[in-house]
């Protein structure tokens, strides 16, 4: 079984050495792109969902997305898929799209307050406007609220992601894909204290469709000259599967940070010495003098500008 953990702006800005951890000891993530609010209904995009997306392309982490729905009707199940759509390439989702059906606003919210049938109706809706667009669209839901919320077998060929915080999923349906068994950091990823929700894969979609290397790799491999100049490497990059734009603007930012002066510069002022400027800098007399050609340590000038490596 795959280790999956799913990830939103809960968990604010994740930082890179976190993001090392992720790719060590899990298989996958699983992004939450955004909600529909649950009392105006309005369509929002997770505050870090980008950060997440641009991580796991960087880390080359496979990764999937979810989206927490409060839809109420056909309409509004397939509105939620055109704004995902507009955001992220269905078909490179690995780990599928899925409609995240759950309680809100203490039972209260708008999605809450309709029968199973209408519920299943729009979330139908949802999933078969991702398939139709190419990519594997699945439901993400407790068992219970599965039974008593949903009606359950309209969804025997639905991919099933079930939270259920027991030793065993309630559930042993061939469509269940992934259980989510604890919302306690089980996998022990150094970064996110005790709060994490983690899940195991039981099937996945098949043929991978995200690239096999990180955008670190092929960013490297750019400046190593292995895939060419201008439109050649624009060409060869997208035909290869990969998004140059993402790519290439690694390219720019490893390049920014080799030619990024190595030293820091400090400008003499009156009174001081060379011995004083060391002491800050933690560093020797000799040092300084020998990295910036001062045949007399004892003579400094105000206004001169001196090199600390």
């Amino acid at each position: 079984m795959n280790k999956v953990i799913d990830i939103s702006e809960w968990q604010g800005r994740i930082s890179d050495s976190t993001w090392s951890e992720i790719k060590k000891k899990v298989n996958g993530v699983i992004i939450r792109l955004g909600y529909r609010g649950y009392g105006t209904g309005e369509l929002r995009l997770d505050s870090e969902f980008l950060n997440n997306l641009a991580a796991c392309k960087r880390y080359g982490i496979p990764y999937g997305v979810y989206f927490f729905s409060q839809a109420i009707n056909a309409a509004e199940g397939q509105e939620e898929v055109s704004l995902i759509a507009k955001h992220i390439d269905v078909k490179a989702c690995e780990l599928g799209v899925w409609c995240d059906s759950e309680t809100s606003n203490n039972g209260k919210g708008r999605a809450d307050v309709i029968g199973a049938a209408q519920r299943t109706t729009a979330v139908k809706a949802f999933i078969n406007a991702v398939n139709a667009r190419g990519g594997h669209g699945g439901l993400y839901c407790g068992f219970y609220w599965l039974r008593d919320n949903l009606i359950m077998n309209e969804f025997s060929n639905t991919p099933f992601w079930l939270a259920c915080y027991m030793n065993a999923p309630l559930y042993q349906g061939n469509n269940l894909y992934l259980w989510q068994f604890t919302s306690l950091n089980g996998f022990d990823i150094a970064g996110f204290g005790k709060s994490l929700d983690c899940s195991w894969q039981y099937k996945g979609f098949g043929t991978p469709s995200a690239p096999k290397k990180s955008v670190d790799e092929l960013a490297r491999e750019v400046l190593d000259g292995k895939w060419g100049n201008g439109k050649e490497r624009v060409d060869r990059l997208t035909a290869a599967g990969y998004d140059y734009n993402t790519v290439q603007k690694r390219v720019n930012e490893l390049i920014a940070e080799r030619d990024k002066p190595k030293y820091k510069t400090y400008v003499v002022k009156r009174g001081d010495t060379l011995s004083a400027i060391a002491r800050r800098y933690n560093t020797t007399i000799q040092k300084l003098a020998a990295d910036n050609g001062i045949k007399n340590p004892n003579l400094i000038y105000p206004g001169q500008v001196i090199k600390i490596y």
